[in-house]
């Protein structure tokens, strides 16, 4: 009875959600066991609009196949283990005072939660907190520069890679512009040296650190392009991780560390404002 009665609820839910917004809707029955029912509009926030007819009628199926076992379970287990199940409601009643109190805390933070954080602040806590910052890979601040083997560049690049001045560096940018050229240069930017990896070759049996320390400018050749590489500073592995690295994670911090301060806040000022009103009392043991 139940399964055939299930093709005729898809069109009803459907007409609901488009259908009923201010006038009171008939409860419609989709289900008894004993004096309890299960109604329609239990279900408008349990089907999922993505799917299809033929997939909602199954859904319902289930779901009121599954809200007839649990019903029977639960009268069953009423019966057999009485202490068990006042346990679990006292479990359930926990959970719950939880879950509204969790709830009403968020409101209240995010109604007063400042979401601005200074770069002061964020320099502060940074160097107050160095030995928390720790890197798992070598990182670098470099140039590099890839043109075809046979560029007219070639000369003007191996002259200006070192970049000792701005007139050099005009020089790398200016080449840079033209096409065949992959061209990269921020001296204020940390990478990852594994990003610059991707982007050169290592042709000689170096580990990253020699390759860092001994080959700070170097010059490579590959398969029908030239690589010039200037790595002006680094950090290696398990050194600090410099700060634009930790940026986010630090606002994440002090953000979390203002909304602790927050709940701690209106905790206490509830206390307090019970103590005041006469609301709470505690008792001596």
């Amino acid at each position: 009875m139940i399964r055939s009665s299930t093709k005729t609820i898809i069109p009803i839910l459907s007409a609901f959600f488009f259908l009923c917004c201010e006038d009171e809707i008939k409860e419609v029955k989709l289900a008894r066991f004993k004096n309890i029912f299960l109604y329609q509009s239990e279900l408008f926030n349990e089907v999922p609009l993505s799917l299809n007819d033929k997939d909602s009628t199954i859904f319902v199926d289930n779901y009121i196949h599954k809200w007839l076992v649990d019903q029977m379970i639960m009268e069953k287990s009423e019966e057999m283990i009485p202490q068990e199940v006042i346990s679990v409601n006292k479990k359930i009643n926990k959970y719950k005072l939880s879950l509204i109190s969790y709830e009403f805390e968020q409101f209240y933070i995010n109604k007063r939660l400042d979401t601005s954080v200074s770069d002061f602040e964020i320099k502060e806590y940074y160097k107050n907190h160095l030995d928390d910052f720790v890197l798992n890979d070598y990182v670098v601040k470099c140039m590099y520069i890839k043109i075809p083997k046979m560029s007219k560049f070639y000369q003007v690049a191996k002259k200006n890679y070192h970049m000792k001045d701005e007139q050099m560096v005009d020089q790398m940018i200016k080449i840079s512009q033209n096409d065949n050229v992959n061209f990269y240069y921020n001296p204020d930017e940390w990478i990852f040296f594994d990003d610059l990896l991707k982007e050169i070759p290592i042709l000689e049996n170096y580990s990253k650190v020699e390759f860092i320390q001994k080959k700070k400018k170097t010059i490579l050749e590959y398969n029908d392009n030239i690589y010039f590489v200037n790595i002006f500073d680094f950090i290696i592995k398990d050194g600090t991780s410099p700060l634009s690295f930790e940026t986010n994670k630090i606002k994440s911090i002090i953000l979390n560390q203002r909304s602790k301060d927050l709940r701690k806040k209106l905790r206490l000022d509830l206390y307090e404002d019970g103590i005041k009103n006469n609301y709470v009392e505690k008792y001596t043991l």
